[in-house]
């Protein structure tokens, strides 16, 4: 059986990418902001990621753009306050295919566990510092840690949001949209905003709920293809 294949029938490989927004420190909402990402199509690299995040010299080469490997029904759980997070993700985001954003240079984080040991760690920095500046930069934006932060204390534990990172703005086109995620209420007004060519659904939204919307999408689309074809016959 092909990788492919295989991978489709599986169900704790997840197909689908996502891109949560907050609200933000210029007193912008989470709406707001995925407005204005849809917009202007570019989700910006607005801070460092990773452990190299504090390094001088290398803020810079880990600007990134998060994404998180998840299904329909399990995105719910990355919105809203977690220990340890400095962020409160909403409801509000953009879903891609996780095939799309390889081709287009996207990385999982490569995880170093500091609950065994640091020496792990402090050995990883060592390594990517020794690289060259072209190394660096390819290596550096993908590189964390899950575990305590210091023998002192103080735990930094993200691997469980499956995460993804693309360096430097991510660009995209609206076909290459999967869905738009927002709250209930604002599906119609979103789907108006974006004349109907982004769909969305709310990551509340059970199974036979996200289907349903599916079905009507598709209904939707298929109409439309059969009205322009009649109106040029």
């Amino acid at each position: 059986m092909e990788l492919r294949n295989l991978i489709k029938r599986r169900e704790d490989v997840f197909t689908f990418m996502v891109h949560l927004t907050r609200n933000t420190e210029d007193a912008k909402t989470a709406k707001e902001n995925l407005i204005e990402i849809l917009c202007s199509r570019t989700i910006q690299a607005r801070h460092p990621k990773g452990l190299f995040y504090a390094t001088e010299g290398l803020q810079d080469k880990v600007r990134s753009v998060c994404f998180c490997e998840a299904s329909f029904n399990s995105i719910k759980y990355l919105i809203g306050k977690h220990p340890n997070r400095g962020v409160e993700l909403s409801a509000y985001g953009v879903v891609f295919a996780k095939d799309f954003l390889i081709q287009r240079g996207a990385n999982p984080v490569f995880y170093v566990n500091t609950y065994y040991s640091q020496e792990r760690k402090n050995a990883l920095i060592e390594a990517v510092l020794s690289l060259s500046e072209d190394k660096k930069k390819a290596i550096a934006p993908f590189v964390d840690t899950f575990g305590w932060i210091s023998p002192q204390g103080g735990i930094y534990d993200f691997h469980w949001e499956r995460e993804w990172r693309y360096p430097g703005d991510f660009t995209f086109e609206w076909k290459d949209v999967l869905f738009g995620l927002c709250e209930d209420e604002y599906i119609e007004e979103m789907e108006e905003l974006f004349e109907k060519q982004i769909k969305f659904i709310s990551p509340y939204m059970n199974m036979e709920e996200i289907f349903g919307r599916m079905l009507l999408n598709w209904e939707e689309m298929r109409y439309s293809l059969v009205t322009e074809q009649c109106e040029t016959t």
